[in-house]
């Protein structure tokens, strides 16, 4: 039986801040795992990927660029499966984000969109209160695109920042009281950590809450892989304050790697998947 043929596509550097080795890390470990089940397995940059280009059967995506997504939305109605779907990463960019998850009962701050050159401090909110600034459309790419504002000052330099960068919607949150709990996951239910971002210790075992609600809003978003930051309230719960598509998953990356492995192999159908099955056992 012939080998799969498995791409995996890293995120665009503009898309990973700071975080470029980070993120190649784990879909490295993933195509390690598949290519030792038996997989034809190429990796290429989002930046360098081509829709002249043969079409693989499997295609591991972590890009977010319009460009590279209408390839992948190409050869996925050729057949290709893609993880995640094009539309589970568009449905990622913030302002679809938001109303999604919001409309769907999943919960977030307070907040609302404004446009940075039309707000004023009663689009804002009170200035003697925190509120978080953060640009609509993808998430932060550059220092500057999340804001903490608790003064003028802040809020003058924030909304300078935004108009300058030509950012068209701007997303005003309230500030959430509480540790933040960084966490990832795969699938529904399959494979969950979570750790406080103030000190790296893990807390999956007493999160089960945040998994419960993690797993909802990746239902909802349609999104396989997925991660995002909470912050764990005394009197709501957990209060998601991010979500996205595949993130690094830095914290428990070989671990991440192996059961990202395992649901693509069950994510696979018919002879296909019992010949992998097959060779792996």
């Amino acid at each position: 039986m012939r080998p799969i043929t498995l791409l995996g596509i890293y995120r665009e550097q503009l898309y990973s801040p700071g975080k470029v080795q980070a993120d190649a890390a784990v879909l490295d470990a993933v195509l390690s795992e598949l290519s030792g089940m038996g997989f034809k397995v190429e990796s290429r940059r989002a930046e360098f990927l081509e829709s002249s280009e043969p079409r693989p059967e499997i295609i591991l995506a972590m890009a977010q660029s319009d460009r590279v997504l209408c390839i992948l939305d190409r050869w996925g109605s050729e057949g290709s499966r893609v993880i995640n779907s094009t539309q589970s990463i568009r449905n990622c960019y913030r302002k679809i984000l938001m109303r999604m998850l919001a409309d769907a009962g999943v919960p977030l701050p307070a907040g609302h969109l404004v446009e940075p050159g039309k707000a004023g401090t009663y689009d804002l909110g009170g200035l003697n209160e925190r509120f978080w600034l953060k640009r609509g459309d993808v998430h932060a790419i550059q220092e500057g695109d999340v804001a903490a504002v608790a003064s003028a000052e802040c809020l003058a330099s924030s909304l300078n920042h935004f108009r300058k960068i030509g950012v068209r919607d701007l997303l005003v949150q309230d500030h959430i009281e509480g540790p933040v709990i960084k966490f990832y996951g795969v699938g529904q239910q399959r494979f969950f950590r979570a750790y406080l971002e103030s000190s790296g210790e893990e807390v999956t075992s007493r999160m089960d809450s945040l998994r419960a609600v993690a797993a909802h809003a990746a239902a909802v978003i349609g999104v396989e892989i997925y991660g995002g930051d909470a912050v764990m309230t005394e009197d709501k719960g957990p209060v998601l304050i991010d979500f996205n598509d595949w993130p690094s998953f830095s914290r428990c990356c070989r671990s991440a790697g192996a059961a990202i492995a395992e649901y693509v192999i069950d994510c696979l159908d018919g002879p296909i998947a019992l010949g992998i099955h097959a060779a792996t056992t």
